[in-house]
């Protein structure tokens, strides 16, 4: 089983979230200067931003294990809020929107790969008992 451990350090309105990673680095949220009624939802922007990540990488690798070739991929994740039986909000809802760009030629391997893409990744996998994850997947020619 592996772990990961993060940190977080709060004082005021400057928020530390220590990742140990040399590539993402440590992540500062600072509100100092930020209106009261524009504080909210970081924590949702860093999980849409965490399945979208995931999920991306994950496609990419899959794309390159079976030799296709592509350019870059592009996407935007949606994400959905709502209230539960006893009226908490709740996430209810991610919408993965993905595009590879990629020459023609590789058409037969993003199908193929397409198929077990929505499925999930790490993350929206593990996410979706808890609430849908939709995944809309593209490919375009160069």
């Amino acid at each position: 089983m592996a772990e990961l451990t993060i940190s977080y350090e709060g004082k005021g309105m400057v928020h530390n979230i220590k990742t140990g990673s040399s590539g993402l680095g440590d992540l500062t949220i600072d509100h100092t200067n930020v209106p009261e009624d524009q504080r909210g939802g970081v924590a949702k922007q860093l999980l849409a931003s965490s399945a979208l990540y995931c999920f991306c990488t994950a496609f990419a690798k899959a794309l390159e294990t079976r030799g296709a070739v592509f350019s870059r991929i592009e996407g935007k994740a949606t994400l959905e809020t709502g209230r539960d039986d006893k009226k908490r909000a709740r996430i209810t809802k991610i919408a993965l929107d993905v595009t590879v760009f990629m020459d023609e030629e590789h058409e037969f391997v993003f199908e193929r790969v397409e198929k077990i893409m929505k499925q999930g990744c790490l993350v929206t996998g593990s996410l979706e008992p808890a609430f849908p994850v939709t995944y809309a997947l593209h490919h375009q020619a160069e």
